[in-house]
């Protein structure tokens, strides 16, 4: 049924009745999607300015990493190149000092083949020579590691008299050198190292029996008394009583010119401690002289004697020691002695130029 029909079928004595038309929907879907085609379109720039943010952000990190990778890179190529470098100096430096070791071994078997050669036809005075330069070299030897002046005398005397036979005008230059040498050394004199050595055992061994200071009122210093007789007077009782009691204060009172202040009395323990004491003190002097260092040998004497005349009583084996420590201390275990590098370094040239002059000649042959 149509609406013309509807109208024909009201009553015609009815008022006619508005009806409105229904409301068409297509303009609100039509907004709708616009305004989804705005959000599609927002979401879509956000997502793009997103992106290019992102994108840009990384392009900043990757060209961060490249700067980075590029620095270590020249460091690591800066530090090869040093590397390198000092390599190569490394290099050179060794190939320069093999060099030198291969010029010197050069110059070194020359000389041995120049020796050898010399040697070849050696006669009676080249032996002479090379037994006096020999005798020379352990005079020196015995001087400057030993200060042994007697053996280092007899060795020079003996290279003195091996020049004097050879009978060599050429050597007297050698033999001057060599005798002044020799003169200077007699001057010094003879050290008696084994007869010092000797006298300081022999005190060492003494030491025991030097009695210490004794305590005032000890028993050795109160007379015992004597045994009454049976017949004695009366008057001789009190002259004995008398005098026994003037012997028991004497030995409360004593008087010992020791020229300065006596320590107190040492126990026996420490009695025994200092006797080891001195015996070491003498033995770090036997060991001073061997070694030829003065000082040590002085103080060692020095200290040995003040022990003595602090601890000790003076009494005649105490004085004879003191005695003999102060001889001892006057002997020089270390004099300046002179050695015999002048005159050996002139039989060295001698004998150089010898085999020059033999090499000389066979080269001429």
């Amino acid at each position: 049924m149509t609406d013309s029909d509807s109208t024909l079928q009201q009553p015609a004595n009815s008022a006619p009745v508005y009806t409105p038309a229904p409301v068409k929907t297509h303009t609100a879907s039509f907004a709708l999607l616009w305004l989804f085609v705005v959000l599609i379109v927002a979401a879509i720039a956000y997502g793009a300015f997103f992106i290019w943010q992102q994108s840009t952000s990384q392009q900043q990190l990757i060209e961060s990493l490249r700067i980075q990778i590029e620095e270590q890179a020249q460091a690591s190529e800066a530090r090869q190149q040093l590397l390198e470098d000092n390599l190569e100096k490394e290099f050179v430096e060794q190939q320069s000092a093999i060099q030198t070791n291969l010029n010197d071994l050069a110059e070194q078997v020359d000389s041995n083949n120049a020796r050898l050669l010399s040697l070849s036809s050696v006669n009676r005075d080249e032996w002479k020579l090379q037994e006096a330069q020999y005798l020379l070299r352990l005079a020196d030897q015995r001087i400057l590691l030993e200060k042994d002046s007697q053996n280092a005398l007899a060795l020079a005397l003996s290279a003195d008299d091996v020049l004097r036979e050879m009978d060599q005008a050429d050597l007297v230059g050698v033999r001057k050198l060599l005798v002044e040498e020799i003169a200077v050394l007699k001057l010094v004199g003879v050290i008696d190292r084994e007869g010092i050595y000797l006298r300081l055992s022999a005190l060492a061994n003494q030491i025991d029996a030097i009695p210490f200071i004794s305590p005032l009122g000890s028993q050795d210093d109160v007379l015992e008394e004597d045994a009454a007789p049976a017949n004695e007077t009366l008057k001789q009782k009190i002259t004995r009583k008398f005098y026994d009691l003037l012997h028991k204060l004497g030995s409360y009172v004593r008087v010992r010119d020791h020229g300065k202040t006596i320590n107190a009395v040492l126990p026996p323990s420490e009695q025994k401690y200092l006797q080891q004491n001195l015996r070491l003190m003498l033995e770090q002097a036997q060991v001073a002289l061997l070694r030829n260092e003065e000082n040590i040998y002085q103080e060692s004497l020095v200290k040995a004697q003040n022990w003595i005349n602090q601890y000790y009583s003076l009494n005649e084996k105490a004085t004879a020691v003191l005695e003999e420590l102060q001889a001892l201390q006057k002997e020089e275990v270390s004099p300046d002695l002179t050695n015999f590098s002048n005159s050996s370094a002139a039989l060295t040239d001698y004998i150089a130029k010898r085999e020059k002059m033999a090499a000389a000649r066979r080269g001429v042959r």
